[in-house]
């Protein structure tokens, strides 16, 4: 909770009040669209953004990144100002559009994708190498102690396509059998290549691609904003399940040391992963590092659920041990399966519909 002369409200609101140097605050109407540039984030939690012309004050615990254009629309007048948060988009970027995103888990995109790929006209070569490079994918994680498992798997999930292309075009590698290779370990750019050979008529390749694109812009908005990274984890399971785990990635903040130079903090850092399954449920485990010491908890909105994990936690804390890991706490909780099961992506980013409230 936030209080503002007395006055609680909840987190994602923001309070607004005119600059001391601006006559007027902003004049609205109600049910206008209108935008907000953030101008200024200061630590303290305040923002100085740009309405209509005019500079106002806001204290708030929705994250806003300096250079960040929100769109707006009035809700109401009085006896507070109220504005509805309809998206965010930056200057450096296109706008991330997050339904994208949430829809795409929901649905499971890579499954669909996975399964009607022979639907789409493709030659049998083209099939066969998309078929090999998702069932990599989908057997990474029952590989046991691969060290470089996170690596592979961000490098084979399309996600840095065109860093790979930038590299290979500096390193003049870009031509020939070379691109092909490098599309054959890249979905993006493989499912990319298939949109080319049947004329873009595919909704769903064009939707996998606008998906990928999306979590991209997500990922360099929550770098530089929280350093968070937000990663979909396609798995499929002997019984024939394939569902979509989600991991976040918190890395180690930069601090300031004495002299005001930044540095980063190596040690700490924290890891997210939400998974929902058929019988158990969704699934969170969230886990704070710091050094080699682990701080645990695992949301869980099952009884039996919470009992399957409380009975196998001493394997799991045996498994972190002998990968030189001191467990300090662990702990299980039974939450709402709305909590549980809520998207990682809304811990990056705000979804539309925030409330802004104007205080004059």
């Amino acid at each position: 909770m936030i209080h503002v002369n007395s006055t609680p409200y909840s987190v994602s609101k923001i309070f607004l009040k005119p600059d001391q140097d601006v006559a007027s605050p902003p004049k609205l109407r109600t049910n206008e669209v209108v935008e907000g540039k953030v101008l200024k984030s200061f630590s303290s939690g305040n923002v100085l953004l740009l309405i209509k012309g005019k500079e106002v004050t806001a204290r708030t615990h929705v994250l806003l990144r300096e250079g960040s254009v929100l769109s707006l629309k009035v809700e109401e007048i009085r006896p507070t100002p109220t504005l509805k948060l309809l998206g965010i988009r930056f200057a450096d970027s296109d706008a991330i559009n997050i339904s994208i995103i949430l829809s795409a888990m929901k649905e499971n995109l890579w499954k669909s994708i996975h399964e009607n790929i022979d639907h789409h006209g493709l030659p049998q070569a083209e099939i066969s190498r998309f078929r090999e490079l998702m069932d990599d994918l989908l057997l990474r994680l029952s590989l046991k102690s691969a060290p470089d498992l996170l690596k592979t798997l961000i490098e084979k999930s399309g996600l840095s396509w065109e860093a790979k292309l930038r590299k290979a075009f500096i390193n003049k590698t870009i031509a020939g059998n070379n691109l092909n290779k490098l599309m054959g370990g890249d979905l993006k750019g493989l499912v990319s290549r298939f949109l080319n050979l049947n004329e873009g008529k595919s909704v769903l390749l064009k939707r996998f691609v606008s998906t990928i694109e999306n979590i991209q812009l997500l990922n360099h908005f929550g770098l530089e904003h929280e350093r968070k990274i937000f990663l979909p984890i396609p798995i499929q399971f002997s019984n024939g399940l394939f569902t979509v785990g989600q991991l976040l990635i918190h890395l180690p903040q930069e601090e300031k040391d004495e002299c005001g130079k930044k540095r980063i903090d190596k040690k700490f850092f924290s890891i997210t992963f939400l998974l929902e399954l058929s019988n158990l449920g969704p699934v969170r485990a969230d886990l704070t590092i710091k050094g080699e010491e682990i701080d645990g908890r695992f949301l869980l909105a099952k009884e039996k659920t919470k009992l399957l994990i409380e009975n196998n936690i001493l394997s799991f804390i045996s498994n972190l041990k002998d990968r030189g890991f001191t467990i300090h706490h662990i702990e299980c909780h039974l939450k709402e399966p709305g909590i549980v099961r809520k998207s990682l992506v809304k811990e990056i980013i705000q979804e539309e519909g925030s409330a802004i409230c104007l205080v004059a």
